[in-house]
């Protein structure tokens, strides 16, 4: 627990190690590594956040297993002040540094690695660019090779096409009226 407003005028420096943290979902962040950075700015107070860990989900399309390094590096400025942060952005320096609201005195190191690594988080991960998924019919992994269900295309058509195939049909259009 850090105490935002007790910090020493030189900074807060933390580092820490989890070796498996679970993640929204079925996925999990492994062998993670990182750096906090506290250091106040006037009533403010400048956050840096870096590590690395190794992401475990599985694919959005056909559902492997996957494992994807990822790298965190991320600044910020926590502000309980209502015009900076409803302006999500302030000049420090030379940095342009994204806002946050932090209302509570205490921030908890643990909440901002998880989150910092949640939000570099793939929301949509493939295994490969070219992943064909899964079946809808049978579920099989088509990039393991085709199933034995019938295409759509080869599909009779239902009851409520063909009605309508031949509704469309009876209409006659007269392009000169």
């Amino acid at each position: 627990m850090i105490d935002l407003y007790k910090l020493p005028p030189e900074g807060l420096r933390l580092n820490g190690a989890v070796d498996r943290l679970p993640l929204e979902g079925d996925a999990a962040l492994r062998d993670l590594e990182w750096a906090l950075f506290a250091l106040p700015s006037g009533q403010d107070i400048f956050l840096e956040v870096k590590g690395q860990a190794i992401w475990e989900g599985t694919c959005s399309r056909c559902l492997v297993p996957l494992d994807r390094p990822l790298a965190v590096s991320s600044q910020f400025l926590g502000s309980k002040d209502p015009d900076l942060v409803g302006r999500g952005a302030h000049t420090l320096g030379s940095q342009d540094l994204d806002v946050v609201f932090l209302p509570e005195d205490t921030l908890e190191e643990a909440e901002v690695v998880r989150e910092q690594f949640e939000l570099q988080a793939p929301m949509h991960p493939l295994c490969s660019d070219d992943c064909k998924g899964l079946c809808p019919t049978c579920g099989k992994n088509w990039n393991k090779g085709p199933c034995q269900c019938r295409p759509e295309a080869d599909r009779a058509p239902s009851a409520l096409s063909r009605a309508l195939s031949k509704a469309l049909a009876g209409i006659k259009l007269d392009p000169e009226s």
